[in-house]
């Protein structure tokens, strides 16, 4: 048992140091898939705070760590090493989302294809995916954005799993796949891989692939809607923009530039859950990953534009009406609060440092 929690305190290290965020659809279709089993779940999510509703809508962001939480739960909790397997192929769709119906509503599969590279990280998963042409054949590879540790065959099943459930959704039959290889040890549910994949399956290989012919790719598929594409790359769209901006830049930088933009409206809590399509608690929670406090953050963006302002020489019911305050007196009030002087103190004081410098 020390040993067992030694591991998982090291991985937990090992996540910590390479934190991002994802939209929580593997979540959504774990719970949807747990309800139709029967199984309770509610103590999967309890230690994380997670918000359920928002998770069964499939809104918002999850941090990789409480991810990998969740589910190492559920896995240890049911007893199936093959939940990834079990989840992908029973809820293909749900747990890609908007981007699912995206995919459906595509010309071609090629172009299915294309949208899928495309929009990848709005799916949820935590996995990298590359195509490649080889021969007469089309090669999906999977790779690992972060270190899974033994959670990788679960990510990588849950994707295989779902990539060939949707295909077949698709094309509304069965498509035969030309091979599957894993890099981890699963034989002990070969025949829940035959059932699903039916092709030759090859496990303790050098990477993740599943391969198909690539005749596939010109195949036409039944659903198809340009209407019903385009509405659904529009959300795609603000989806991946939302999923940049979580991973590319910090939360708090986002929140300082939406205040700042807004103002001299009072950009409030409200308004930026909105912004995200998060619930307020949702986003509450996330501010809280990251030590943040969202009335302090909008605090230091207001503190930091007066300073500007007041250096530029702006008058102060200037400054205050751009700020926002309905008075002059509620923004020398709020000033000596955040700074211990007042605005005019503020001005003389760097006035006569620059006197002093000179």
């Amino acid at each position: 048992m020390g040993g067992e929690a030694d591991f998982m305190s090291l991985q937990q290290k090992e996540i910590a140091n390479s934190q991002f965020y994802i939209p929580p659809m593997i979540l959504t279709s774990l719970i949807h898939y747990a309800e139709q089993q029967h199984w309770q779940y509610d103590n999967w999510f309890a230690a994380q705070n997670l918000d359920l509703e928002q998770i069964r809508q499939g809104h918002g962001f999850v941090a990789f760590s409480e991810l990998c939480e969740v589910i190492h739960l559920a896995v240890k909790d049911t007893q199936q090493q093959n939940l990834g397997l079990l989840l992908g192929s029973s809820e293909g769709q749900i747990s890609i989302g908007i981007l699912g119906f995206a995919m459906q509503a595509c010309k071609t599969v090629a172009e299915a294809l294309e949208t899928a590279l495309h929009y990848h990280p709005i799916s949820g998963s935590v996995l990298d995916l590359t195509v490649n042409l080889v021969d007469d054949y089309c090669e999906i590879e999977l790779s690992e954005r972060s270190n899974c540790d033994e959670l990788k065959a679960f990510f990588c099943d849950e994707v295989f799993a779902s990539i060939i459930t949707c295909v077949n959704m698709m094309l509304d039959e069965s498509y035969e796949l030309v091979s599957l290889e894993l890099s981890y040890d699963h034989s002990a549910y070969i025949n829940d891989y035959k059932r699903i994949f039916n092709c030759p399956i090859y496990f303790k290989t050098a990477k993740n692939i599943i391969r198909f012919n690539k005749t596939l790719l010109s195949r036409s598929l039944k659903n198809y809607s340009p209407v019903n594409y385009q509405s659904a790359i529009l959300i795609c769209d603000q989806a991946l923009k939302q999923f940049d901006q979580m991973n590319q830049h910090s939360l708090a930088k986002v929140l300082a530039h939406l205040v700042e933009s807004h103002l001299p409206e009072r950009f409030d809590m409200q308004q930026a859950a909105q912004y995200f399509h998060f619930s307020e608690r949702h986003l509450r929670r996330l501010l809280l990953n990251e030590g943040l406090n969202f009335q302090l953050l909008k605090q230091q963006v207001l503190e930091k534009k007066a300073k500007q302002w007041i250096e530029e020489n702006q008058s102060m019911s200037e400054i205050s009406f751009n700020l926002g305050f309905s008075e002059l007196r509620e923004f020398r009030r709020a000033f000596k609060k955040w700074t211990g002087s007042s605005p005019t103190e503020y001005k003389k004081a760097k006035l006569l440092g620059s006197v002093i410098r000179i």
